[in-house]
């Protein structure tokens, strides 16, 4: 294994390369020495783990510099897919709804959840910065039975999988059928088919550009139509008082909380993401070792126990970029949750209305068409579609990661080999039947969105303990010591799981086992 080391000289600075640096053209270069290479003006020293010089050519950097002023702005991509992703569920569907039953009185569980949620995403960014992994592939290394853990997340993940496509692509119909002819089952299949060629052949890019554009002209205008319709400060502190209203479903509740930012699926992609934009080691893991595909069939981490001096205070630059741009996207999300918590108060909720079925779009278009007239209901029909579908499509891609990984270490625990285990081969059958076949039966026979969101939504909640007890553990017993959160962190990602776990098992008890 290879570092590079910045080393000073009196007459010249030996440094490493800066991050995406391709590897210097052969004219543009010299080698003056072993472990030595000129290149650009600049002269770069590389060791191997004993200290020696390498052969000249080899870049053996584990961690870049992290980028710094404007250039960090390039690198909130990850944070941006993340929050976006799970705009259209716990966001934008799911708050409307809980707002128009119980009003501002659930304001306090809303504040926690995104502060709690927040903590976990940036305990799970902490591990795969590091590492330069996935969370799925330290779950995987968990002492006890062998691949346990992910036995415990892979699971479940098949029915939330199927329960959200088909959730998404309805969702994305009841706006479509707004504007175009066509029944709502026939556009729901329509939505699916093209969200899974897209993404079967990588072309979904033009998808998410434009979902971000629309997602921040949604959010904008949601939050200047609540500063329309804002009752005052009295209601909303009305809601922090930690209490629930004597009539609230726990059926309704637990997957608004359970999706709402993100649900455990999405906590554990923000690893997949970024490592795939290189952040921390995973410049390592991915830009070196030919790709995400590659590292997760051959499971090759780099070694991180005996980083250089720099290399730790610039795994600290990156550690710090991922907790800001987590926070900042949090930030955003929960500016929005409260703009559509205050919108579905004051306009859905005395009107009696509820997205659901069908005319979940319809419903929300009341959000910024009674303020705003037509204009702004087509804007709401528009931003919604494009929620709808981008999330269709995140969810598709993301799942494909996720499952095929899992799928992949307990193939290998079978000592298989081959095709079993291909991420490619993976992503495309859970792509095709999981995410394809079956959501399209759930589209023929109707089954109606708001509902199959809502199981997804609560398997997510009931899942969002056991990830962040994984999480705890994999950050304090198998990080380097300097890179561990500290005794006050792990309390609070600990509460995390206490949280979710409350709600989890106050429904079982009272909505599946009836006892209340």
């Amino acid at each position: 294994m290879l570092i590079g080391i910045p080393v000073q000289h009196s007459a010249i600075a030996l440094r490493k390369p800066p991050h995406g640096s391709p590897q210097p053209q052969p004219e543009n270069t010299s080698n003056i020495f072993p472990g030595i290479q000129v290149a650009g003006g600049k002269t770069y020293v590389y060791l191997d783990r004993a200290g020696r010089g390498t052969m000249a050519g080899k870049d053996g950097t584990i961690v870049p510099p992290p980028p710094r002023g404007r250039e960090a702005l390039a690198w909130m991509g990850p944070a941006i897919i993340w929050m976006i992703s799970a705009i259209a569920t716990g966001e934008l569907l799911f708050t409307p709804r809980i707002a128009s039953l119980y009003g501002y009185s659930v304001l306090w569980t809303l504040i926690l959840a995104i502060f709690l949620k927040t903590v976990l995403s940036i305990e799970i960014g902490r591990y795969a910065v590091v590492t330069g992994g996935s969370l799925l592939q330290g779950i995987k290394n968990l002492p006890g039975p062998a691949n346990w853990g992910i036995w415990v997340i892979v699971i479940p993940q098949f029915l939330v999988a199927a329960a959200t496509i088909t959730g998404m692509a309805g969702s994305a119909s009841s706006a479509i059928i707004l504007v175009l002819p066509g029944s709502f089952t026939a556009w729901a299949a329509i939505v699916l088919l093209v969200s899974l060629a897209l993404v079967f052949f990588g072309r979904y890019q033009g998808v998410e550009r434009a979902s971000i554009v629309m997602a921040l002209a949604i959010i904008i205008a949601l939050v200047t139509t609540a500063g329309f319709v804002f009752p005052g400060i009295v209601p909303l502190a009305a809601g922090l008082v930690p209490t629930l209203p004597p009539d609230v479903v726990f059926a309704e509740l637990l997957p608004w909380l359970g999706f709402v930012m993100s649900g455990a699926a999405g906590l554990i992609w923000y690893s997949y993401w970024l490592t795939a934009r290189g952040y921390g080691a995973a410049y390592y893991t991915v830009h070196r070792q030919g790709g995400e595909e590659r590292v997760i069939e051959e499971e090759d981490l780099p070694d991180i126990t005996h980083l250089s001096r720099g290399e730790k205070e610039e795994m600290r630059g990156w550690l710090r970029l991922m907790a800001i741009s987590t926070t900042i996207a949090a930030a955003i999300v929960l500016l929005l949750l409260i703009a559509l918590l205050i919108l579905g108060t004051e306009l859905l909720r005395p009107e009696g209305l509820l997205p659901e079925g069908p005319e979940v779009t319809a419903v929300l278009s009341v959000l910024l068409g009674e303020v705003w007239g037509p204009p702004g209901a087509w804007l709401m029909i528009l931003a919604a579609f494009f929620a709808f579908w981008s999330t269709l499509v995140a969810n598709l891609d993301g799942w494909t990661r996720m499952l095929g990984q899992g799928s992949i270490f307990i193939a290998r625990q079978m000592r298989a080999t081959g095709r079993w285990v291909s991420m490619r081969f993976y992503r495309y059958i859970y792509l095709i039947g999981l995410m394809g076949i079956l959501p399209l039966i759930f589209v023929l026979v109707r089954l109606e969105p708001v509902t199959a969101l809502a199981i997804a939504g609560i398997i997510e909640a009931i899942q969002i303990p056991a990830v962040a007890f994984m999480t705890i553990y994999l950050n304090r017993r198998t990080l380097p010591a300097e890179f561990r959160p500290s005794l006050f962190v792990a309390a609070l990602t600990f509460a995390v799981g206490v949280f979710f776990a409350a709600f989890s098992v106050y429904y079982i008890y009272i909505e599946v086992l009836g006892l209340a």
